[in-house]
């Protein structure tokens, strides 16, 4: 009689366990007419975030300092970040208009990446002591609050076809990263020593932008266009003067 109480004792004891276990842990039910769960990524998720360096509209365009904020500024923050920025380009422009002059470096990552690559920026001190000159009249970052350009293609030309927008930015950047190492690898064969002055390091990547923009004269036609072209079957293209030529 002892045993069969005990045993009795032992099974009320693991019923009630189990029942308890079961309780506590609610059962869920999924059939094919379940509303499915659509899970909708932040806003900031992922998008373009562009920084913009303004210089000095009046007078004559110095194309150098476009080099040296690249190369001194930009090139070691994507080294730093690369694993973190899906896409990237740089942007120069100078016209006789209220912007004039101006290097803008854009790039796909998320908002806490972007707010991060913000002030280093900002905070660089060689961007602070052109900044201090003049040399650069402002630099603009974007807020990181919110973002417009969510898609790959939301910063190409709208005129372009959807295939075009959406594919472009990869081969800007590839073009992009071309022009970045172009500079490093002359600024090193030119080379500069020591702590040089701001005035100094303008005068090094004027002589680095010569000698890339001999480069881009002397070699661009065969090394670039004509491997561009044979990249679409030598296929010949409308060219801006709306006439056919194949380079």
């Amino acid at each position: 009689m002892e045993r069969r109480s005990i045993r009795w004792l032992l099974l009320c004891a693991m019923i009630s366990w189990i029942a308890a276990g079961c309780a506590a842990t609610p059962s869920q039910t999924i059939s094919n007419r379940s509303e499915p769960v659509v899970q909708v990524p932040s806003p900031e998720t992922h998008g373009w975030w562009f920084v913009r360096f303004r210089m000095d509209p009046a007078g004559e365009t110095r194309w150098e300092i476009d080099l040296l904020i690249a190369h001194r500024v930009l090139f070691p923050l994507i080294g730093a970040h690369g694993e973190d920025i899906d896409l990237w380009r740089f942007h120069r422009r100078s016209a006789e208009d209220n912007t004039g002059h101006q290097f803008s470096f854009l790039f796909f990552t998320t908002a806490q990446v972007a707010g991060s690559i913000n002030q280093m920026i900002l905070a660089d001190p060689l961007v602070r002591r052109m900044l201090a000159v003049g040399v650069i009249q402002e630099v603009i970052t974007d807020p990181v609050d919110h973002n417009d350009h969510q898609d790959v293609g939301d910063t190409s030309d709208p005129k372009w076809s959807p295939v075009m927008q959406n594919t472009w930015p990869y081969y800007i950047m590839g073009v992009s990263r071309m022009w970045l190492e172009m500079i490093d690898q002359v600024s090193q064969e030119i080379g500069i020593a020591g702590s040089p002055t701001l005035g100094q390091l303008l005068a090094h990547y004027q002589r680095v932008n010569d000698e890339v923009t001999h480069i881009w004269q002397h070699e661009g036609y065969h090394a670039l266009l004509h491997h561009l072209n044979a990249i679409f079957g030598y296929e010949a293209m409308v060219y801006w003067e709306k006439r056919w030529k194949a380079f």
